[in-house]
């Protein structure tokens, strides 16, 4: 039988927590937590050698907690308050044989939907535009190596760069911007629709 523990949390915490909630970045402190653990749980299974496909199924649950642009790009607050952002998992099957990933380095000022970098495949170059102005303080440097990590793992390994919001009132108002995962796969059927006309 599984065993419960009470976890104590500063009171502080609870209310930057809820300063969140109100913004609609989260729709309750029990969504933030469990954000936070699903971090924690991706980090616990890379440390353990849990393989890329398994990671994938247990954090496929987990995309509808992430904010999305039109532009295909998922964003997820990470618990240092920074913006971690990839390409959406439409998107990295539409690019099926990444190459190259290209980005502006860390320490560059970046404004909300401007290109900040490029993947590319054997046929073209995919755009991809900041969802938020800041500056960008972390790259995944392994896509350099390994670019097809966004093809095998878009919401986990595959993300590409963090960005440290400018201010808290700034990115407040570019969150709401952004679609939630339902509007994201409603935007993307209409997509589809018109393909296949």
């Amino acid at each position: 039988m599984s065993e419960w523990r009470t976890v104590s949390v500063r009171r502080e915490l609870i209310e930057e927590i809820e300063k969140m909630v109100k913004t609609g970045l989260y729709r309750s402190v029990s969504e933030f937590i469990a954000e936070a653990i699903r971090l924690r749980l991706e980090e616990l299974m890379r440390a353990r050698g849990v393989p890329a496909e398994r990671r994938k199924e247990v954090l496929a649950k987990i995309q509808e907690q992430l904010l999305y642009t039109p532009k295909h790009v998922w964003v997820q607050v990470t618990p240092e308050g920074n913006i971690r952002m990839g390409l959406t998992d439409y998107a990295a099957r539409h690019l099926k044989g990444i190459a190259n990933v290209m980005t502006e380095p860390v320490g560059r000022e970046v404004k909300r939907m401007e290109p900040i970098g490029m993947v590319e495949t054997w046929m073209f170059i995919f755009d991809i535009y900041s969802p938020i102005t800041g500056k960008i303080v972390k790259v995944n440097e392994t896509l350099r190596t390994e670019p097809q990590l966004i093809n095998e793992d878009p919401y986990g390994e595959g993300w590409i760069l963090e960005i440290k919001p400018k201010n808290s009132l700034v990115l407040e108002e570019e969150l709401k911007d952004l679609l939630t995962a339902r509007e994201y796969e409603k935007w993307v059927s209409k997509i589809e629709g018109r393909l296949k006309e």
